[in-house]
This record gives C-alpha cells, sequence and structure tokens, in this order.
C-alpha cells in the first residue's frame, strides 16, 4: 500500500486582501483612549497633591519600637508618640516661629 498516493495534495488558500480602517474609524477610538489617559493623569496629580497637606517634620526614636514625632496637617503642628501597638497624640504644638521673629519679640521685652 503507498500513503503518498492517498495524500491529497495540498490547495493553496484563498486569502482576501484585507484593506486598513480609514482615519476616520480610528478617531472614536483614540479620542476615548486620549480622554482615558488624560483623566488617569490628573487622578495620580490630585493623589500627590493630596498627600502633601501631612508631613513628619522630626522624628525621634526612643527604642524597642516607640518614637515621638512632630507632625505637621496643613498649618498645624502636632507632637504624637508611638509604640508598636498605638499612636497616641501627645499635645498640639503652638505656631513655629523663625528664629528672626523670636529674637525680634525677645528684644522688645527687654527695650
Amino acid at each position: 500500500m503507498n500513503t503518498l498516493s492517498q495524500v491529497k495534495p495540498l490547495q493553496p488558500v484563498a486569502v482576501k486582501p484585507r484593506s486598513l480602517p480609514s482615519v476616520g474609524d480610528w478617531r472614536p477610538t483614540l479620542l476615548v483612549k486620549t480622554w482615558s489617559a488624560l483623566k488617569w493623569m490628573m487622578q495620580r496629580v490630585k493623589a500627590q497633591q493630596a498627600r502633601k497637606n501631612l508631613r513628619i517634620c522630626e522624628s525621634v526614636s526612643l527604642g524597642e519600637k516607640r518614637f515621638v514625632a512632630v507632625v505637621q496637617v496643613d498649618e498645624e503642628r502636632f507632637l504624637i508618640g508611638g509604640s508598636s501597638s498605638s499612636v497616641s497624640l501627645l499635645t498640639r504644638l503652638s505656631e513655629a516661629k523663625t528664629f528672626a521673629a523670636a529674637l525680634d519679640q525677645e528684644a522688645g521685652k527687654i527695650s
């Protein structure tokens, strides 16, 4: 038995030429993708700006997972203490003064 005689010869497959979509077909998709990218970038910018309202001015380790820190929220400053299991507000700090302002105030008391 000859297996080559049983195999059918391969026939070429007819390939239809595909045309590229016109520019008009791409406009809605391009517009949606651009709008989505702009929305995503604006959300990232807002998230980064929101994080800047809270900052740690200074912190000191007290050993064994304990610390004291000065935290600033907008224009207010707080002294907080923390351990491995809790964080506590110790006091609200008075407004920060520059050294020059404090020196002028003390000089005014002497005069």
